[in-house]
């Protein structure tokens, strides 16, 4: 998980998308935080209230490669974005299936190996990002005494 430290001098235009399953997501085309700017940032809607909250202060952003996913304001709160464990056993159940599915089409084709690597790949960037930030990053989060907020 990498943090940024600065004062929040700008929130970028962005806009919100609407998830399927109640959740709500803002999208930053730029943030810039101290002398540091950052670009197509994707964060939950109930944690971008307090991301505003931050605005002309000095914050702590917490990012999952483009994934905002905590912010610690001035007063030395944490806020972070809690994934649900429906998704993150929806996102393991769906890396199983990949990983499932290539070790038959390498079964059929001889070559295992192939098939697999290209598996793992499409594990590792579609599927980490979330898999990492319910198993790694929420745990640290909480224990900072961070206040969890839904998607």
């Amino acid at each position: 998980m990498k943090e940024v430290t600065g004062q929040l001098k700008m929130l970028g235009s962005g806009s919100v998308t609407r998830g399927n399953v109640g959740s709500s997501f803002v999208k930053y085309n730029t943030i810039q935080i101290g002398n540091t700017i950052l670009q197509k940032i994707v964060t939950a809607q109930s944690l971008d209230d307090f991301i505003q909250k931050g605005l002309g202060h000095e914050v702590t952003l917490f990012l999952n490669k483009n994934m905002l996913v905590a912010v610690k304001l001035q007063d030395g709160q944490v806020y972070y974005w809690k994934r649900s464990v429906g998704l993150f056993l929806m996102s393991v159940l769906v890396s199983l299936l990949i990983l499932g599915f290539a070790i038959v089409v390498g079964g059929a084709a001889g070559n295992f190996i192939i098939p697999v690597v290209i598996a793992l790949a499409v594990i590792f960037f579609t599927m980490a990002p979330f898999i990492l930030q319910t198993v790694s990053y929420q745990p640290k989060l909480a224990a900072l005494g961070g206040i969890p907020l839904r998607g």
